[in-house]
């Protein structure tokens, strides 16, 4: 947690503070802090990564969230080059979920410079204080990821969880409202995929999972080194874990059809399984609906609606 003075309840956002940091991040129109969902990476000049594109971003509000399960999302900091400044998080309830930062790392590709790496920080009482050394030339924003880790045991419902941002005397504060679902995840952490390749768009890891769960083309995958891309995978892993759960209930057919109906029709099911392209006018976020439709469906399991469906906790070690 920050300092006393940028507590939860003393530290809503204030429109002037907003504008003066924005002043001192030296570029028009540029945000100091914004927060974005797994699949916008975000380049080292501040623009999401051009295969992420969405036309209308999700904002990053009121997520939800499953217990003993993670959720993640990047950060974007711009600040001037040699500037330091700190990160800070709060919650309210304290200590509600377990979070984790990670620097992003850039690797070239053509002309384009593309997130993938991490490095694992440690925030303190002091805050994550950022090292003021850039990665790329002309570097104007540093990205970083983080997770969120829930407990199993975690009060269902909402709390509030904010990244704070301190240069000298100013301060800029991200506040979320997360969701507490009722789904206890649980199960074995299959179906697998392949990774994508970096230059594919963030969402393509997730797809490879959504593939092999769907389409039974599913293949052992090495979980190689710590990237974006291997966390967006795990991120998908759960939730098809999530899916296991409801299949005696529900059926997989049904869960199948469900699942894909934001983004193709039941009857192209198996033409997406021989050639799993999607319309691009579905967007780079496309997998975020497909999600919300199984947490809607999870929670409404979970909280009692339908009593046949049974999600039992099966505590896992938060490990990426």
């Amino acid at each position: 947690m920050g300092p006393a003075r940028s507590t939860i309840d003393r530290m809503a956002l204030d429109g002037l503070r907003w504008i003066a940091l924005c002043a001192a991040a030296g570029v028009a129109g540029a945000q100091p802090l914004r927060v974005y969902s797994e699949f916008q990476r975000i380049d080292p000049f501040g623009s999401v990564v051009a295969v992420d594109k969405a036309v209308r971003p999700r904002e990053i509000l009121s997520p939800a969230v499953l217990r003993n399960a993670f959720a993640s999302f990047h950060l974007a900091v711009n600040v001037p080059a040699g500037v330091q400044y700190s990160l800070f998080v709060g919650q309210n309830p304290d200590r509600t979920a377990a979070p984790a930062f990670y620097k992003e790392l850039y690797t070239r590709r053509g002309e384009a410079w593309i997130p993938d790496g991490l490095e694992k920080l440690s925030i303190s009482e002091q805050g994550l204080v950022a090292e003021p050394g850039r990665q790329v030339p002309g570097q104007t924003t540093v990205a970083y990821w983080l997770d969120l880790w829930v407990p199993p045991d975690a009060k269902i419902g909402r709390f509030r969880f904010e990244v704070q941002l301190n240069i000298g005397e100013e301060w800029l504060i991200y506040p979320m409202e997360v969701r507490v679902l009722t789904p206890v995840l649980a199960g074995p952490a299959d179906p697998s995929g392949a990774l994508a390749p970096i230059e594919a768009s963030a969402a393509a890891s997730a797809a490879s999972v959504l593939r092999s769960y769907v389409c039974g083309a599913g293949q052992p995958a090495a979980e190689g080194p710590l990237t974006i891309r291997r966390l967006i995978r795990r991120n998908a892993r759960q939730d098809l874990r999530l899916v296991r759960g409801l299949e005696p209930k529900l059926g997989k057919d049904v869960l199948i059809a469900e699942m894909l109906q934001p983004l193709i029709p039941q009857t192209q099911i198996q033409a997406w399984c021989h050639s799993p392209l999607l319309p691009p006018e579905l967007g780079a976020e496309w997998y975020l609906p497909v999600r919300d439709h199984l947490y809607r469906t999870a929670d409404l399991a979970a909280s009692g609606s339908d009593p046949g469906v049974k999600i039992t906790i099966t505590p896992v070690k938060p490990q990426p």
